[in-house]
């Protein structure tokens, strides 16, 4: 093999090498959105159950278990689709208002209602809140169920 048959043969090696490296891995965006959230949703699987749904406008399904033991399950449809950094902001702000409340690890329905909007009772109080995404159908009373 002479060598400018090697040095091309070399550099379309190294280009398709660059290339797939430099290609997004949609599962590593899901994880690293996801870690950000894992102790606030409760688990991995619910903070990835969140991520994948808002990102592809799919179904979610979370679950949480309080320290009394008790079972808070909720879910709902994004109306659509969104990027990984649209779901990063969403998730975020749904934090934020959930922290301004007072609440900082939230039950799974928490964490619908700082999503997709709802009421919060809480000490004896309710907490009205706008949601930072829109749900299917775009009534949260219907989503809750």
């Amino acid at each position: 093999m002479n060598q400018r048959t090697l040095a091309a043969s070399l550099a379309a090696s190294l280009f398709c090498a660059s290339a797939a490296m430099a290609a997004k891995d949609p599962a590593s965006d899901t994880a690293r959105v996801a870690s950000s959230y894992s102790s606030w949703a409760g688990s991995r699987a619910n903070a990835e159950a969140l991520v994948t749904g808002l990102h592809n406008g799919s179904a979610i399904t979370i679950s949480t278990m309080g320290s009394d033991r008790s079972v808070s399950m909720a879910g709902f449809t994004p109306s659509g689709t969104m990027s990984y950094d649209n779901v990063n902001s969403a998730l975020s702000r749904a934090q934020r208002s959930l922290a301004r409340i007072g609440i900082q690890r939230p039950t799974a329905e928490q964490i619908q209602a700082g999503l997709i909007g709802g009421e919060i009772e809480l000490a004896g109080k309710t907490h009205s809140l706008k949601g930072t995404v829109a749900a299917r159908g775009g009534n949260p009373q219907v989503a809750t169920r």
